[in-house]
């Protein structure tokens, strides 16, 4: 495994090198008529030998940006800056998520007069910075998963998106998470359920049986509590306050915005989910107490140091421990009471072309490369991320890197799939009762003023039904 690991390294440090050459001559950087550094001081830099320098330079040779002149150098070429170049908005964690890198050099490598300069979004502002861009025409390409497509609809930000014909190879619950009014707005690229994650050698030394789909939250409770005992240490995290995690007991509880609700009050189920939810997070002993850790996630961390034995976790963070001799797998999340129909919520990312683009037709191009074959192979190969191309997806990949023995569990959950709008929330509610919850867990506000917080967003959720 080391060696194989070993090649991997090689063939991202090789990427990295003709990608930031490749953008320092497309942006302007290194100047039309200028040579690059020699051989020996690219292979010096980017940790390559001389020979691996050289193919990485024919690379960009075949791609009109050089020319080689003998015994001088690497000169860039003057038509290399006459390009069409489209600004793509996404996420940081595309690079780990997908190979979002890896990617866009197999896109240049054969769009070779496209330029693709990506634009990291705000983190924490992602949707409204993506809206603010798109509108000035300053995106090309945007990308943003399930949820952040939910606040774009809400925020009236779906008008600066062009409708795609949908490509019926992908998998339909995919393409469900970017329809609107009968639209198809975005092309997935890759899913999620949100899933346990667990180590099966924590299980065995404390003599206990892996989860499986009959599992209710008091289960894995129990079973906490025995591997905590065992190990001396915690034994199951998650943020607590993501919208990707507490919407889970949302989802299972059945919560219905447009039932009649009065102040204060919520269904019977509903608020035990909540409380099984505030006692499974609140038990120090299994579990960490990082509240505060909204943005600063240490699940992975966490899980891959083996302080804890348990995650909630989606097939996107898996992508951290890849390289690493983990012994793990993956079981559906728990339910609240046995022989409750499972609820999964699921999270997709995709990819959109802005309607204000003045370069449509290579946007259009770029996004549906991300879609195709080629590159639908590329994310399965080498990540853990399940591909949104069905036949990519369920190909048998034999490589170097970790995946759990359930990788296609998936594939049987299908039926169990929900998306955060059908809670039938807006997400200002969502994160304004994320707030709520991390006040109820500092013991600021009461269980009872838990619930009437709800309880208001339920009610205005429901008059706009």
């Amino acid at each position: 495994m080391n060696s194989k690991s070993g090649r991997q390294s090689f063939q991202e440090r090789l990427d990295r090198m003709v990608g930031k050459l490749r953008t320092d001559i497309l942006s302007g950087i290194r100047q039309p008529g200028t040579y690059l550094p020699s051989e020996s001081a690219l292979a010096k830099q980017f940790q390559l030998s001389n020979k691996s320098v050289r193919r990485g330079l024919e690379q960009l040779v075949e791609e009109g940006l050089i020319v080689k002149i003998d015994r001088v150098g690497s000169m860039v070429m003057e038509t290399a800056r006459e390009r069409i170049r489209i600004n793509f908005g996404c996420n940081s964690s595309l690079t780990s998520d997908f190979m979002l890198d890896e990617l866009l050099v197999e896109f240049h490598r054969l769009n070779p007069g496209i330029h693709v300069r990506p634009i990291t979004l705000n983190r924490f502002d992602h949707v409204q910075s993506a809206g603010e861009l798109m509108d000035n025409g300053l995106l090309d390409v945007v990308s943003f998963n399930s949820l952040q497509f939910q606040e774009m609809v809400e925020s009236g930000f779906d008008s600066l998106l062009e409708p795609l014909e949908k490509d019926t190879s992908l998998y339909p619950i995919a393409n469900e998470a970017f329809i609107h009014q009968d639209q198809l707005l975005a092309y997935p690229i890759s899913f999620s359920p949100v899933v346990l994650c667990y180590n099966r050698a924590h299980f065995r030394e404390a003599g206990l049986p892996e989860p499986d789909s009959y599992w209710t939250w008091e289960d894995l409770i129990d079973a906490a509590v025995k591997l905590s005992e065992k190990r001396g240490r915690h034994a199951i995290y998650f943020v607590p306050a993501s919208e990707n995690r507490y919407s889970v007991f949302l989802l299972q509880s059945g919560l219905d915005c447009a039932e009649e609700v009065k102040d204060g009050e919520l269904a019977a189920q509903t608020a035990n989910s909540l409380r099984i939810y505030s006692k499974l997070v609140n038990n120090h002993t299994i579990f960490p107490k990082y509240l505060a850790g909204d943005y600063e996630d240490a699940t992975i961390p966490l899980f891959e140091q083996e302080q804890v034995s348990m995650i909630l976790t989606t097939y996107f963070n898996l992508n951290e421990i890849k390289h690493l001799p983990l012994d793990y797998d993956l079981a559906p999340l728990p339910t609240l009471k046995h022989r409750d129909p499972q609820k999964t919520l699921i999270i997709t990312i995709g990819a959109a072309v802005a309607a204000n683009s003045r370069e449509k037709e290579a946007a259009r191009k770029l996004v549906d490369f991300l879609i195709s074959p080629e590159a639908q192979r590329l994310i399965r190969e080498r990540t853990v991320s399940i591909p949104a191309r069905k036949s990519m997806a369920e190909m048998n990949v034999d490589n170097d890197i970790n995946r759990p023995s359930r990788y296609l569990m998936y594939r049987e959950m299908f039926p169990t799939f929900y998306y955060h709008r059908e809670l039938g929330l807006p997400i200002h509610a969502l994160k304004s009762f994320r707030k709520s919850l991390n006040a109820y867990w500092s013991n600021m506000i009461d269980e009872e003023e838990l619930h009437r917080e709800l309880s208001k967003w339920m009610r205005k959720s429901k008059q706009l039904i």
